[in-house]
């Protein structure tokens, strides 16, 4: 396994700005100094740069329509050749889809949008991969392409659903984190299609659901890290 972190890292606030890709590191909010794409196509991708490299990519704020990897000309920003699904990149973002990761969108100084720092990098919080498809791009060359969209965690669901992390008190047990359809560290994965995950999908917190022994939702919170 690779030393990949997914979430916000430790005290990092969205709307951060850094000087350098250096400090993206530093901060851990990327590992890489010249990739876009942090992740891998076992794990899924924690983080990506958004730099102006890629002429099809998309910018409406909330909602990025991001170029996958490869087949880029770093001097014209042009397709040169067609893109793959086997991409290391691409393949983990197909993985972040499927698992319902968050991926940290960081926007740099050289990436055309109103979004983007006058210099340096920002950190703009937590995106989710909602969708991905191929097209031909500007340059007619075949593209990987996602749509991502930002959390909005000021308006989530106090109900358990699909990418929550749900803490349960087992009667005569010690409390204890479960996941419902992600890949969370520190807890229990639990099927979407199961009956556990069943019996506590709409669920809130303090309600006792009689399953097995039974058991107390304590806190429901969603996927950070």
């Amino acid at each position: 396994m690779s030393n990949i972190l997914f979430g916000n890292p430790f005290n990092i606030k969205e709307e951060t700005c850094y000087p350098s890709r250096a400090a993206l590191i530093e901060a851990k909010l990327h590992r890489y100094t010249v990739h876009g794409i942090d992740g891998n196509g076992n794990e899924g991708v924690a983080a990506i740069v958004l730099s102006g490299g890629y002429e099809d990519d998309q910018d409406f704020g909330d909602e990025i329509v991001y170029t996958g990897h490869g087949g880029n000309d770093p001097q014209t920003k042009k397709q040169i050749e067609h893109q793959s699904w086997d991409s290391y990149g691409n393949k983990g973002l197909v993985v972040s889809k499927k698992r319902n990761l968050p991926v940290r969108v960081i926007r740099g100084f050289k990436h055309n949008s109103p979004f983007s720092p006058k210099s340096g990098y920002k950190y703009c919080g937590l995106f989710r991969v909602e969708d991905n498809w191929e097209e031909i791009g500007k340059s007619g060359f075949k593209i990987c392409r996602f749509r991502l969209k930002k959390i909005d965690f000021e308006n989530q669901t106090p109900y358990v659903e699909k990418g929550t992390l749900v803490k349960l008190e087992v009667r005569e047990q010690e409390s204890k984190w479960f996941s419902i359809g992600v890949d969370a560290p520190n807890s229990q994965k639990i099927s979407e299609d199961s009956k556990m995950a069943q019996e506590l999908l709409g669920k809130k917190k303090g309600e006792f659901v009689d399953f097995g022994n039974g058991f107390h939702i304590l806190e429901i919170k969603n996927y950070l890290s």
